[in-house]
């Protein structure tokens, strides 16, 4: 059993916001409890001080003990500490320290002193409950995003621990493929605090749910569909093939919003790579009546922007402020340091990053990270957007806001592509839908 009480936590002794005050939380054994909340709301950080590594790597736990069949996990070593309870990042590329999945998956073993002649049926034996023994010795690196949560799940189970905390660990998981490894956990008898925002995800698999913020759920507003010019094309494909994936025929017109959805590693971030020079290619990319090979990187990226699904690998300044006014002062050198000042304040405050001003990027929570990279291409005047999982760690009134932005920005002309796993989203706010993969 999981029970934490009177969790007061600060990033700092001095600081003057403290992020989690008073909370108190319960996890029954061999269930699974899901915590939601609203993005920025601190459900990373609590899960932070329930595995332990928060105080122990960074602020200070003001008050509040955590225990797990009633041991305090905080008075335990690391090494001892994974007996007990153990996490998966938001993040997986944070948490991954090796190569590949095989070699990750030894490091495990090794770091709980497991037998040498035990290692390889219990690697066999957690790479078969997922289903992913194709991924055991190819690189991180060339892996989806969805193909590395798998592997930090994987990981996870290795360790079989008594208590696992899964911090939007389907985010980057097709919802078919993240259904499946649910109701894998669900026969365990895995303690289970997952935090997700996907709440139809769980249906019907958890036994309780907690709201850390105490917020109702978000009403949607109707939404209308964008009108957009189909005869103005953009960009344009045929008979695309990159890294043996071969891709369908695509369109994308001006002032349009696409979502392109597909399974985990199906090729969706393959695919806007490709657009950005990233990957050689056969066929052809028709980019603004030019092909894509001819045009030079600094032209392309003057036309054509993007948000990578790790944000924070994007960021460039040490504050949210600057970060905005970066790019405010490179698309509006004609205005002045007023305008772009004021400009930037504004752009904050319609995405409620106002009193985030002076924080650090990597301060922020992912969802927020993710609204951060959102900003910061929007703040330019690049007449295409391409954005790899916008609403991966985002509750739905952020992807509300976050897609009515964009639908305005289309209606003045911005092309938008945006990869997804989400059904909802893609129905609600794009004007195209296109699935890769025959899925």
């Amino acid at each position: 059993m999981l029970v934490a009480k009177n969790i007061t936590y600060k990033y700092s002794a001095d600081s003057k916001r403290t992020i989690l005050e008073n909370v108190d939380i319960s996890v029954a054994n061999s269930s699974i409890t899901l915590l939601t909340g609203r993005s920025g709301y601190g459900k990373s950080t609590l899960a932070y001080v329930l595995a332990g590594l928060y105080p122990e790597n960074g602020g200070v736990l003001l008050s509040g003990e955590v225990h797990v069949d009633g041991v305090n996990i905080h008075n335990l070593a690391s090494h001892k500490r994974v007996a007990y309870i153990s996490m998966m990042f938001q993040n997986c590329d944070l948490q991954f320290c090796m190569s590949n999945l095989h070699q990750e998956l030894m490091l495990c073993l090794e770091n709980i002193g497991a037998p040498p002649e035990s290692m390889s049926t219990e690697i066999q034996r957690a790479i078969a409950l997922l289903g992913i023994e194709e991924l055991l010795y190819r690189n991180f690196n060339t892996l989806s995003g969805g193909e590395k949560q798998k592997c930090a799940l994987c990981c996870i189970l290795l360790l079989k621990s008594k208590c696992i905390i899964l911090d939007e660990a389907f985010a980057n998981v097709d919802d078919e493929s993240a259904k499946e490894i649910i109701q894998l956990i669900r026969k365990t008898d895995l303690t289970v605090l997952a935090i997700d925002h996907n709440i139809e995800l769980w249906e019907g698999v958890y036994d309780n749910r907690i709201n850390l913020d105490n917020t109702p759920d978000f009403a949607v507003p109707n939404i209308h569909k964008s009108k957009h010019d189909s005869s103005n094309v953009v960009v344009s494909t045929e008979n695309l093939l990159v890294n043996g994936i071969a891709f369908p025929d695509m369109t994308f017109n001006r002032g349009s919003i696409t979502a392109i959805l597909g399974k985990s590693g199906c090729g969706k971030t393959t695919f806007f790579k490709t657009l950005t020079r990233q990957h050689k290619y056969k066929g052809s990319i028709n980019f603004l009546d030019r092909e894509l090979t001819t045009i030079k990187k600094r032209d392309l990226f003057s036309q054509c922007g993007i948000v990578f699904q790790n944000p924070a690998n994007q960021f460039l300044s040490i504050n949210v402020f600057d970060e905005i006014l970066f790019s405010v002062i490179k698309w509006n050198k004609d205005k002045d340091e007023n305008w772009h000042k004021k400009k930037t304040t504004n752009l904050l405050e319609s995405f409620g990053f106002g009193k985030y001003k002076k924080y650090s990027p990597y301060m922020l929570s992912q969802g927020q990270q993710r609204r951060l990279a959102v900003l910061s291409m929007l703040a330019g005047n690049q007449g295409i957007l391409l954005l790899d999982e916008p609403t991966y760690g985002q509750d739905y009134e952020n992807i509300y806001n976050i897609m009515s932005l964009l639908k305005d920005r289309a209606g003045q002309g911005l092309t938008v592509l945006f990869s997804t796993h989400n059904e909802r989203v893609a129905m609600d706010f794009s004007d195209t839908i296109i699935r890769i993969g025959g899925n």
